[in-house]
């Protein structure tokens, strides 16, 4: 198949990217052609727009069987809106890349409304889908570093979290292509060991950045100094966190894993791991 993927330079996007080159043709849609190059080089389609655009949109999906979203929240409604009226009669599927945290009695949290919204009009278009539904990523982890210094956010009742790494959920993602058992399902993506956020913070700072400068945070402070550095993308993570503390996991991976198989990556194997220098992951 020819395969736009919307995200694809991303952290959950490359490594789909990097599994489905060699099987399918891969495009991406992009505002930067020379980044997306950097990364992939001669190996993708590159289609150069933006997503909030319908036109350039339209044109990155002429002549694809099917499209991948990987998307903020800021994005993922309208685009998933725009593809569907765009490719409803022809695509031969779409996945998407939603969150294992979703319920109505949550649905309060604005990510989590945006993402069932999303998942609703895929579900009423009638295009043959996946959804996937995957916890923690072990690569947000980096988010926790600054420079010199290591934060460490403790959540009131933290609940452990199955941390997967994105070697793994690309592997799950392109499989789906490869074998259509998925379809019509929402799959819960589950890594292979329950940790809490900031144990495996704790972690990755011990194994990777050991020198670095732990400030450990109550999500109270957290909030303050996010309010004092006027800095919303750590006030994000705040709301995020303290969601999580009520939310915990939801959903069951079993079928995910009988599927297209369990991740298998572990924390401390992801720590060691070593940095690929084209596209600076894991660590």
């Amino acid at each position: 198949m020819r395969i736009l993927v919307l995200g694809g330079t991303g952290m959950l996007g490359k490594p789909v990217v990097d599994r489905l080159i060699g099987n399918h043709q891969v495009r991406l849609l992009t505002r930067s052609a020379a980044k997306a190059r950097g990364i992939f080089g001669d190996a993708i389609e590159v289609a150069e727009g933006t997503i909030t655009s319908k036109a350039d949109l339209g044109a990155a999906m002429s002549e694809c069987d099917a499209v991948h979203l990987n998307l903020t929240p800021a994005t993922e409604y309208d685009a998933m809106r725009d593809v569907l009226e765009l490719g409803q009669s022809r695509l031969a599927r779409v996945s998407y890349v939603s969150a294992t945290t979703l319920s109505e009695k949550d649905r309060w949290f604005y990510r989590t409304d945006i993402k069932m919204r999303t998942e609703e009009l895929l579900r009423q278009s009638g295009v043959p889908h996946v959804i996937f539904r995957p916890t923690w990523v072990m690569e947000t982890l980096h988010n926790f570093i600054r420079g010199k210094w290591a934060i460490v956010l403790l959540g009131k009742r933290p609940p452990p979290l199955h941390f997967f790494a994105a070697a793994d959920f690309g592997r799950i993602v392109a499989s789906s292509f490869d074998d259509d058992r998925g379809l019509g399902k929402a799959l819960y993506v589950y890594g292979p060991e329950a940790i809490t956020l900031s144990d495996a913070t704790e972690r990755f700072i011990a194994a990777c950045h050991p020198s670095a400068r732990v400030v450990r945070f109550k999500l109270w402070q957290a909030r303050l100094a996010a309010r004092l550095l006027r800095n919303d993308d750590f006030a994000d993570v705040t709301k995020l966190v303290a969601y999580l503390d009520v939310a915990g996991e939801h959903g069951d991976p079993t079928e995910a894993n009988a599927l297209y198989g369990a991740p298998t990556i572990t924390l401390d194997e992801w720590c060691t791991m070593r940095t690929d220098s084209r596209r600076g992951m894991p660590h």
